[in-house]
């Protein structure tokens, strides 16, 4: 790993910027923009458009948004972007910019070898899932990757830094944690920074500003990140795993496995498997914590980061990829900050055997984990990307596509389940009856008026309700097969849409007329 010259000059840098940097940004900016075109967006994308393009008003829109638990700044984002344009494609590229801006700071500035630089920005995280797919996360990892490019000028200034933090504190809960933890390391290091060996000259009003303004957006973000309280997203605002329980601490543990080796995962049914992979978290996490362990500030970045997320894992959501993948990122962070350091050992005693023993294995093993952790990144990323390319992660455009062509998408549309029924909303830029909310509309919000239907009760609902108020025919959306009839309705299947990776985003089309 290459040492970051200590005079760090960002115009410089830009301006040398190595052609292998330069051509493996051009390859991930042709394969990204081919498989963003080629894919076709599923609800955790398309809601947050939905919403953006129609809420009434902004204020309607600010009241929307709540229900989604997350940071305003990606939905802000959406409903500009709305105000130009109607297209979802527009998101997908937004985001796509995004993604390769944070990819161009982590090529141009991490202290990383060419193999190492490869093997990351071709990783499962960065090259697809926060790339590929729409959503907040591009926002943190852009942050991220732009606070260690600038973490030098905090010798002189505390501003650049303090906006790198404010967007990833704005992005999603799990930017919001490291940003935290960011910023707490940064206080620490002002507070310490004789006994670290650093000077730092930033004036007292720049620490002041960059503090409040920080504070501000944390603020706002535990904000946005309550629920209103009928809200029922991932158990409400209420939910949390308050009592201690062995096995779900394991799950939560295990996160760590996950988020590093993505190809060989437990899998949480399994109790023996998921203590295993706890297990050899907790080896992983004493062997980089040991090693980066002459580095002081870092290592309480890199256990306070970590250790916050698997207590949000453990406490209210074991997530899936895309959240505890942020686990791996806190570890890519550590390394890259390291690296602004001199090496200051915490524990010097020469007498010390098993602390000596265990420093050296770090030294030793931490590379070679590092390495094996970017090689299963890479495979994870690039049978991620194959599987774009060649299986729609939804079946919500074809769906769409087959409703456009038909002129089926100018008659009464009725769908369930609402938010698995949502994107193909988004794709024709109408309005789907959902019997969940018993209304037209096209996003959803997770709150207490949404009820639960089973397909006798959707039915009844066309019968009694839709077929006395419109004449034509209605097409109905199901994402599973009808199950049930009606003899006041002639059913008549029309198509159906099976080929998907999410599993809930197959579609069922039929058409539904008054038998009378």
């Amino acid at each position: 790993m290459a040492k970051p010259d200590r005079k760090f000059d960002l115009n410089q840098r830009l301006e040398t910027i190595p052609r292998f940097e330069r051509w493996l940004w051009l390859g991930i900016f042709v394969l990204g923009l081919l498989a963003v075109l080629n894919h076709a967006m599923w609800r955790d994308e398309v809601n947050g458009w939905l919403i953006a393009r129609d809420s009434l008003n902004f204020q309607d829109f600010w009241h929307n948004i709540r229900y989604e638990g997350h940071p305003i700044l990606w939905y802000s984002c959406l409903w500009l972007l709305n105000q130009i344009t109607s297209d979802p494609l527009a998101m997908q590229l937004f985001h796509l910019a995004l993604a390769l801006t944070a990819i161009a700071f982590f090529l141009i500035y991490a202290p990383f070898t060419r193999l190492q630089k490869l093997l990351f920005a071709l990783g499962y995280l960065p090259f697809y899932e926060y790339l590929i797919i729409s959503r907040n996360y591009a926002f943190g990892m852009l942050g991220l990757f732009a606070f260690c490019s600038v973490f030098p000028l905090r010798k002189n200034t505390y501003l650049p830094l303090a906006a790198c933090l404010v967007l990833m504190a704005s992005s999603n809960a799990y930017a919001l944690m490291i940003s935290f933890c960011l910023a707490i390391v940064l206080v620490g290091e002002w507070l310490w920074q004789k006994q670290l060996k650093i000077e730092l000259q930033a004036p007292f009003w720049n620490r002041i500003l960059s503090i409040v303004i920080f504070a501000l957006a944390v603020s706002l973000s535990i904000l946005m990140l309550m629920p209103p309280s009928d809200s029922t997203l991932q158990g409400g605002a209420d939910q949390w795993f308050l009592q201690w329980d062995f096995y779900r601490f394991n799950q939560a543990m295990s996160r760590i496995w996950n988020s590093y080796i993505l190809i060989l995962v437990p899998a949480d049914a399994r109790p023996l498997d998921v203590g295993l992979f706890s297990f050899l978290s907790l080896g992983m996490i004493l062997i980089f914590g040991v090693f980066f362990s002459d580095y002081p500030v870092i290592l309480g970045f890199y256990l306070l980061a970590s250790g916050g997320i698997v207590l949000f894992t453990y406490l209210k959501f074991l997530g899936s990829a895309r959240h505890y993948g942020h686990l791996y990122l806190v570890l890519i962070t550590a390394y890259w900050l390291k690296n602004y350091y001199d090496s200051l050992p915490l524990i010097t005693a020469k007498n010390n055997q098993i602390w000596q023993t265990l420093y050296r294995w770090s030294q030793r093993l931490a590379p070679i984990f590092l390495m094996v952790i970017l090689t299963t990144q890479l495979i994870a990323g690039l049978v991620g990307y194959i599987r774009v390319v060649t299986l729609p992660y939804s079946a919500s455009r074809a769906a769409a596509d087959y409703l456009k062509r038909e002129g089926s998408d100018r008659l009464t549309l009725v769908g369930s389940e609402d938010f698995a029924i949502s994107p193909i909303s988004g794709y024709i830029n109408a309005p789907i009856y959902y019997p969940e909310s018993q209304k037209f509309g096209s996003f959803v919000l997770f709150n207490q008026n949404r009820k639960i239907v089973d397909d006798a009760e959707i039915l009844e609902q066309i019968d009694q309700g839709l077929m006395t108020q419109f004449q034509a025919p209605v097409v109905l959306i199901l994402n599973h097969p009808l199950n049930g009839e009606r003899q006041t309705l002639n059913i008549r299947p029309l198509a159906e849409f099976r080929h998907s990776f999410i599993g809930n985003e197959q579609y069922y089309l039929y058409q539904i007329q008054s038998s009378h």
